[in-house]
């Protein structure tokens, strides 16, 4: 009993932290069922996600990181959700596409950057798993328990949360042990690249964050649920090539900076006399 409370309490904390964004309801795009459906399974995933590593609540950078992740998602083709961003407090370096349009990125990713070009590299990237619908389609996938997950605060919840973790379970695996599908990656990355084109942002970002993932610490998770990065970097320029995609566009460096030094002044790593 005490666990469901904990669980609930850390969710709510969640959806209050993301203050900025309003809910794929408030949308006037008409919502179907299965895509509430997506949304609740999302939230909840994400909701884990945030337990197991922590959320930064740092309103400042929030915005920033919101505001950016949302300019991207502009072009997507997903316009019925309204895709929310934050900051999980690990050095590990990764980032999770949740389904519904919960993108969740790590501290020790934003170390890695040096531009808003990168950050917005990885936000496309993980955007695209959502577009793509990655995590499947929820109209056609499990509907038995998923129609269970939107009654989770029903009388008989403990039967309800125990196949609401079943479901969510299933996910976490995918995006800390098994990985997706070679392909799913290499094709986010391609989809990636193309929001990032649109939103004028400079392509080369995307390969050199890519090699910098390559030779960074605290890479395992994302190397191990990954395609290798030369085939990720081979692939990103054949596609950028063949398709005649200009590699100019902004970089917003100096922007990036200022967010990102504040950040790191407001949230120093724990136990380290030095910010990231």
């Amino acid at each position: 009993m005490f666990s469901n409370i904990k669980s609930f309490l850390i969710l709510q904390i969640f959806s209050l932290f993301l203050f900025t964004c309003k809910s794929a309801q408030e949308k006037d795009i008409p919502v179907n069922k299965a895509v509430k459906k997506e949304v609740e399974v999302g939230r909840a995933l994400a909701g884990r996600l945030a337990k197991k590593y922590g959320l930064i609540q740092d309103e400042e950078f929030t915005k920033y990181l919101n505001l950016v992740g949302k300019s991207l998602a502009l072009y997507t083709a997903r316009q019925e959700l309204d895709f929310r961003f934050a900051v999980l407090d690990t050095k590990e370096i990764n980032a999770f596409a949740c389904p519904g349009g919960y993108i969740l990125i790590t501290r020790g990713s934003l170390a890695l950057m040096g531009s808003e070009a990168e950050l917005a590299s990885i936000l496309s990237h993980e955007l695209s798993h959502v577009t793509l619908k990655h995590s499947g389609d929820f109209e056609e996938q499990g509907a038995g328990i998923l129609d269970v997950i939107s009654s989770i605060m029903a009388p008989g919840g403990n039967i309800v949360g125990s196949l609401t973790k079943t479901a969510v379970d299933g996910l976490l695996d995918q995006l800390l042990e098994k990985g997706r599908k070679q392909e799913e990656e290499i094709e986010s990355d391609k989809a990636g690249v193309l929001l990032m084109s649109q939103a004028g942002y400079n392509l080369k970002a995307s390969s050199e964050l890519l090699a910098k993932l390559d030779k960074a610490q605290n890479n395992e998770t994302v190397l191990k649920t990954h395609p290798p990065t030369s085939t990720r970097i081979k692939e990103l320029e054949r596609f950028i090539s063949s398709n005649g995609l200009k590699s100019g566009g902004k970089e917003n460096k100096d922007r990036f900076q200022k967010y990102w030094k504040g950040f790191s002044k407001r949230n120093p790593v724990i136990g380290s006399t030095n910010t990231d």
